[in-house]
């Protein structure tokens, strides 16, 4: 989970959670909950905007509620936190919340005035040329998949998958290191996620904090644009070779191993 006080939401808000919330204030995330679901049942269609239902999943692996909520769910939530230093708390999220905002706002693209026409034929000139930027780079991440599946043939009868990740430098989707196990990328995330080794916020899987900082990922920001035409960044978790070594010494703890491996 983010330890970012606010983050960008799915829907290009500026958001925090409770469980974040509880955290920065020092109290009971059940408390913070309560308190949440209090205001939600005032019959007001507005509050019922500002939180939105999620979950996480805590360090014995299992699944709990949380809250999302915007700025103003936050000021709404906020305004019963006193104490000592809940006025410090409440200015570091309203520093947060605007630096979040901005950022926001920096990486939104504008549509293009389309009454003048030298400038909509530069605006969709762009966006076709980081659309194709983009398909440059899929095409490169086959060719890298196609030549992984070529060394893992070659490597067949040595059976050395250790020797194999050794050999290259490049960064891998979760696909391809599910391919070297005959999974989809989609079971060996779960499978990762049953471990305690990841969880996914905002589409996104992040390691738990005790192997964020050991170098096993790296995240890259891809532009997309959405089915409405809206532009947006979304976060793509790529592994390390120091990460694929990792999760070949976990799973095998788990009785899997590599293909490359098997008799």
């Amino acid at each position: 989970m983010t330890t970012e006080l606010v983050f960008m939401g799915e829907s290009g808000q500026a958001i925090t959670n409770s469980l974040l919330v509880a955290k920065k204030f020092g109290k009971d995330h059940k408390h913070v909950l309560e308190s949440i679901r209090k205001l939600m049942t005032a019959e007001n269609s507005a509050v019922l905007q500002m939180f939105e239902e999620s979950t996480y999943i805590n360090e014995q692996n299992k699944t709990q509620p949380m809250y999302l909520m915007n700025r103003d769910g936050f000021t709404l939530l906020a305004m019963g936190f006193t104490g000592t230093k809940a006025m410090e708390f409440k200015i570091d999220y309203i520093n947060a919340f605007n630096k979040m905002e901005s950022k926001i706002k920096k990486s939104i693209a504008f549509l293009p005035d389309f009454t003048d026409p030298a400038a909509a034929a530069e605006a969709w000139a762009k966006e076709y040329k980081e659309k194709k930027v983009l398909a440059i780079e899929n095409k490169k991440l086959e060719e890298e998949n196609i030549q992984l599946a070529a060394e893992n043939q070659e490597l067949k009868h040595d059976k050395n998958y250790l020797d194999l990740i050794m050999r290259s430098k490049a960064l891998l989707t979760v696909s391809q290191i599910a391919q070297d196990y005959g999974m989809s990328g989609k079971a060996l995330n779960k499978k990762l996620a049953d471990m305690g080794i990841q969880y996914s916020i905002n589409g996104q899987w992040i390691l738990y904090a005790k192997y964020k900082d050991c170098g096993y990922v790296s995240s890259r920001s891809i532009d997309i644009t959405r089915a409405d035409g809206r532009p947006d960044v979304v976060l793509h978790t790529e592994w390390t070779q120091a990460g694929r070594k990792f999760l070949y010494e976990e799973l095998k703890k788990q009785g899997i191993i590599p293909m490359l491996e098997r008799d």
